[in-house]
Order: structure tokens, then sequence, then C-alpha cells
């Protein structure tokens, strides 16, 4: 009896657990590990930078092992050639994504989806972290 009661709790805690993870997924830019920052810059050839560049919290540094990843989800304006970035598009001297683009337009908005890795100096903790957002960009 003290056995089965016992396995009930562990798999009641099991499914807690799960649900809260589950809950809390989709609202991972709430207790977020990192920020990203965004900047776009003229080139000479007429052609726009666009840097996504991922900043930890305190305490925290980027892991360059992780699968990161870019998705350009919507750009009007701007002609990109591959709008899904992944770990082999990571520049680690950013540390983050840059992407060249063709401005068809003065100005627009690029509708983005970031994932970022972040762990404590010790590695002993790791986070993945989700950015989505719209930033506006400017040809000068």
């Amino acid at each position: 009896m003290f056995k089965r009661v016992t396995v009930t709790v562990i798999f009641s805690m099991i499914g807690f657990l799960l649900a809260t993870v589950a809950l809390e997924g989709p609202q991972a830019n709430a207790s977020s590990q990192a920020s990203v920052e965004f900047k776009a810059s003229s080139q000479p050839d007429g052609q726009l930078e666009l840097e996504f560049k991922a900043v930890p919290a305190k305490g925290l540094k980027i892991n360059h092992d992780g699968p990161w990843s870019l998705e350009l989800k919507d750009h009007p304006g701007l002609e990109i050639s591959t709008s899904k970035l992944g770990k082999v598009d990571f520049k680690e001297s950013v540390p983050g994504f840059s992407v060249m683009a063709k401005p068809k337009t003065k100005a627009g908005k690029v509708n983005f989806k970031m994932i970022v890795f972040v762990c404590t100096e010790t590695k002993s903790q790791c986070f993945r972290d989700v950015h989505q957002g719209i930033v506006d960009w400017v040809v000068k």
C-alpha cells in the first residue's frame, strides 16, 4: 500500500511539472535569460545588413553549441535570399546572426523569431530562449 501511494504521488508530481512547463512555454520572454538587440546598417553597395545580437542576462554567457536559429517571417520591402538561418549561420563575433538584404523601399519592418542559448559560467545550467518581435529598419 505504501509503495502504491508513493508511485501515485510521484506520477502526480511529474504530471504537475509537465503541465507547468507546458503552460510556461509560450511565455518564454516573461522570464527570459537573454535579450536580442537589432541593428540595420546601410552598406556602400546599397544593401542593408540586418544584425540580430544575443545579449545574455547578468551572470550568464552565450552557449555557442546550442541549435541556434533565426527565422525572418515577414519582411515587406526587403529582398532576402534566405529567411531561415541555423547553427551553421551563427556568428560568434556578433554573437547572433547577420543577414544581407536588398531594400526595395526606404523603411520597413521585419517580423522575426530567434532561438538563443545561454548558460551559467560553469555550464551547470543552460537556457533556451525564444524571442519573437517586429523591428524597424531604415535605409540611410
